[in-house]
């Protein structure tokens, strides 16, 4: 990964519709957070993903966003509004993409971190990735990446935070609350939820079982009421 990878149609359009959402200097710390995170690892998580250029066995294909990696500045932000001891936790990412919010999460020594994603080619490229992150970060976390709609899969009973970067609409996220409320029906815990960039998708704060711990400019982080 180099800095003329990233030099594309699509990344100057991400830039310039962030220098008018956020202003120049936020947008600086972004773009700065995330080519140093790529050039660091020598990874591609930066470049954008259209849904319609990539082949999804997935009916629920249109529900989706495209991909675009969780920025390095604001998952650290969001991260410092709460406390988790990381080292016994596990971090699921719903819609991993490329696999950056999984590697961030390593970085802040997670135990375990699960990626879910139903695009194979983000899939794969996730796993090239991964092999780099592990020789280049020497990470002791144990990482699995499924191939997987994440409306269907069930969500393990070690997982204790949730991870959601605007990957789907607010049916496909009731879905996926009602298998977080069977996981937890199974093993009762403190389950975090971490919803970057809802837009008009506010199935977590309708939700009665969900308490907001915390708002910031660019999404929530919510706390399963136990039941």
């Amino acid at each position: 990964m180099s800095v003329l990878d990233i030099v594309n149609l699509e990344n100057f359009r991400k830039v310039f519709r962030n220098i008018r959402k956020v202003g120049l200097v936020t947008t600086v710390r972004y773009v700065v957070s995330d080519l140093l995170f790529d050039l660091r690892y020598k990874i591609d998580t930066i470049n954008t993903e259209q849904l319609e250029n990539l082949d999804i066995d997935s009916p629920n294909k249109e529900f989706g966003v495209y991909y675009e990696g969780t920025n390095a500045y604001i998952f650290k932000k969001a991260f410092s509004s709460f406390k988790i001891d990381a080292a016994n936790s596990c971090f699921i990412d719903f819609g991993s993409g490329k696999g950056k919010a999984m590697f961030m999460a390593a970085e802040r020594g997670f135990r375990k971190v699960i990626g879910v994603e139903f695009s194979l080619e983000l899939v794969e490229v996730c796993r090239k990735n991964l092999v780099i992150f592990q020789q280049r970060s020497k990470s002791k976390t144990e990482f699995e990446i499924i191939h997987m709609d994440a409306s269907e899969y069930q969500i393990p009973t070690e997982a204790n935070l949730l991870f959601f970067s605007n990957p789907f609409n607010e049916m496909l996220t009731n879905k996926v609350i009602g298998n977080i409320l069977m996981s937890y029906d199974k093993a009762p815990r403190e389950i975090w939820i971490i919803h970057l960039y809802p837009k008009e998708n506010l199935a977590f704060a309708r939700h009665p079982r969900f308490q907001l711990e915390h708002e910031m400019g660019e999404g929530f982080i919510f706390r399963l009421k136990p039941a």
